[in-house]
């Protein structure tokens, strides 16, 4: 899948070598979790549940596999630890582009969806609502910042410029170019939905620059995961925090 060693260079100093192009274990995780979203719904409502606890479990599955199996380097050993500060500041930023996230919603009402595509807590229930948002907790603030940083932020930004080099494996993470960054900003955009690219613009371009400051991928793991964690405690819990125009309590329930 890739090799071992965290060096771009051989013995000789030239490019080293590498099994076939290692995108799979960028490629999959992300590509399994797109076609699960597409085709989910069709199941019907009494599979929504399930598919909250089975479509993660999968996607983290795979992960996990190509993970010992010697894919991600620069996401194991020293590339993996943050620090104490280090995860403070990266969950800082995190909550401070919650805030990015969520204020041209409350200011503009026309930018939000259309009702009725929010998140049911009481999907299966009210007796298993505890049950669904740790579930949901676990897909949107655990699994979905980890294939979505591996495939954007390893895969796609080294992607972009991997036309310089034999193979994108070659370059370091969170190297800065304006190529680069115009690609992660649009890849990670145009994975989303259409009334979100309103914050998806601004949200990826802030995080790619703590990205290019931290060069750590668990760090912008955490800081997504926050952001993400913090958008589902807001719906839980801050439906009283803003008000719409009209008075009534401003719902964060679409967000997640």
């Amino acid at each position: 899948m890739t090799r071992s060693s965290d060096s771009a260079l051989d013995e000789e100093g030239g490019a080293a070598a590498y099994e076939g192009h290692g995108w799979w274990p960028y490629l999959t995780p992300y590509l399994v979790f797109v076609l699960m979203t597409e085709f989910g719904p069709r199941f019907g409502d009494a599979a929504q549940p399930w598919l909250l606890a089975i479509k993660p479990a999968i996607v983290l599955g795979l992960v996990l596999w190509f993970r010992a199996g010697g894919a991600y380097p620069e996401w194991q050993g020293a590339g993996s630890r943050i620090g104490l500060v280090g995860g403070t500041m990266d969950i800082a930023v995190g909550l401070a582009l919650t805030i990015v996230w969520v204020a041209p919603y409350w200011l503009f009402p026309a930018l939000r969806p259309e009702p009725g595509d929010a998140f049911d807590p009481a999907m299966a229930g009210d007796d298993l609502v505890g049950l669904i948002l740790a579930l949901r907790l676990f897909g949107y603030a655990v699994v979905t910042p980890i294939f979505e940083e591996l495939f954007i932020r390893s895969f796609v930004m080294r992607q972009a410029d991997a036309w310089e080099v034999s193979d994108f494996r070659d370059l370091p993470i969170a190297r800065y170019t304006l190529r680069s960054m115009i690609v992660t900003v649009v890849v990670f955009t145009a994975g989303h939905v259409p009334w979100e690219y309103w914050v998806c613009v601004p949200w990826v371009f802030c995080s790619n620059l703590w990205f290019y400051y931290r060069k750590s991928l668990s760090a912008v793991i955490l800081l997504h995961g926050t952001t993400n964690a913090a958008l589902l405690a807001l719906a839980i819990w801050g439906g009283d925090l803003l008000t719409n125009p009209d008075g009534s309590p401003f719902s964060f329930w679409f967000f997640v």
